[in-house]
């Protein structure tokens, strides 16, 4: 396949440049190529025994479960057959501290929903923990990014300036990044070139599971956050299954009640003069993802795993006495030097009841929004109704 010959002289430049590579996994398809791509090259190297091969995958507590589980067993399966040749391998999880996760951003500090021009979100979540890792002198780090993908990251990653072999310059290829360097070993793949590889690859890793998370490939969709607001339909939810579109019921919630603007503080700097969202919205949003976690069955796992003064999220924001909450959310935010002007003490956001004037408010907004969500209009209903 010419394609993959074409990665493949990436590797060898990559190779010739640094022994250690990180591989920024996220699971889907794209960095799934990539890391096939290396391993096949591998194989045809012998090995390439003097190689340090590191996947590196951002958690960003708030990921698909399927995506999650199958992320995990790829990278479990991965290593070990790169071990098998005699490769230095090995995978590592990061995730972000709590006080950047999404919900401590959205309840603590009442951060609006991400939009294209305000997006909170990427760099907190999952470039921040990852860059603690892949930011070494000399390192390589490959990345799954595609021209076609994106005309806005096209331009961000500039164009090649003169031919490599039968392709493009490595100056297409590779940026320099900080003290280490990015490849982009499929930048000139379609979405086709992608699916046509992965059909088509013969190895000895299981990567049917990555064909059911895309609907055999028939489906268009980018994994991300679950509450991912920069995409119109998060279709990860929808094919997950019936128990996560209540989760979708609440990403468009948290999208509108962000676009209202009594929902918001009025600030006087900045592009915008909406600021955070106000106590009613944060309240609303916390009682409407307390539903919506027990109408699915689901629990958020990233509610659990972060953790605070010995108290897991999911305590400090629906179990602990209001006071001892509010004491370890105090302490954390002045550690890590947050505004304390944003926080709303835990009993006040727990307390729905004294804002029903503002979510009657927000129910007829939603109620006009969700005209063109009929999909999802039962969910929604649903949420609201459990809400108190």
């Amino acid at each position: 396949m010419l394609l993959a010959a074409g990665s493949f002289r990436v590797f060898d430049e990559v190779l010739r440049r640094s022994r250690r590579v990180f591989v920024a996994y996220s699971g889907g398809k794209d960095s799934t190529t990539v890391s096939l791509l290396l391993y096949d090259w591998l194989r045809e190297r012998m090995g390439a025994a003097d190689a340090n091969i590191m996947l590196v995958n951002s958690d960003t507590l708030s990921e698909i479960p399927p995506m999650r589980e199958w992320t995990r067993r790829f990278m479990e399966n991965y290593v070990e057959r790169l071990r098998a040749l005699g490769v230095n391998a090995g995978f590592k999880i990061v995730a972000p501290p709590p006080e950047d996760t999404f919900y401590w951003r959205l309840f603590i500090r009442g951060y609006p929903a991400p939009s294209f021009s305000f997006r909170w979100c990427v760099y907190l979540l999952k470039r921040k923990p990852a860059l603690k890792i892949v930011e070494q002198d000399g390192s390589a780090v490959l990345l799954g990014h595609r021209d076609d993908e994106s005309a806005a990251r096209a331009r961000r990653l500039g164009s090649g300036l003169c031919p490599l072999s039968a392709g493009r310059c490595s100056s297409y290829y590779l940026l320099n990044y900080g003290n280490a360097f990015k490849a982009f070993p499929i930048r000139d793949w379609s979405e086709q070139d992608v699916w046509n590889y992965l059909r088509n690859w013969n190895g000895d890793i299981d990567i049917k599971p990555l064909f059911k998370l895309y609907g055999e490939g028939a489906v268009k969709a980018r994994y991300g956050c679950w509450h991912c607001t920069l995409v119109k339909h998060q279709l990860g939810n929808y094919l997950a299954g019936s128990d996560l579109m209540y989760f979708e019921a609440f990403r468009l919630m948290y999208r509108w009640i962000s676009d209202m603007p009594s929902m918001r503080a009025a600030k006087t700097t900045g592009y915008s003069r909406l600021g955070f969202l106000t106590a009613p919205a944060r309240s609303i949003l916390l009682n409407a993802l307390r539903a919506a976690e027990e109408l699915s069955g689901t629990r958020l796992y990233g509610l659990d795993e972060a953790a605070v003064g010995g108290h897991t999220l999911r305590q400090l924001l629906f179990d602990l006495p209001a006071d001892e909450a509010d004491k370890a959310i105090l302490e954390r935010e002045r550690r890590v030097k947050g505004d304390l002007k944003r926080i709303v003490p835990v009993g006040t956001l727990r307390d729905v009841r004294r804002y029903r004037g503002e979510l009657d408010q927000a129910v007829k907004y939603f109620s006009e929004r969700a005209r063109h969500h009929q999909l999802v209009k039962n969910y929604i209903d649903e949420v609201i109704s459990n809400i108190f």
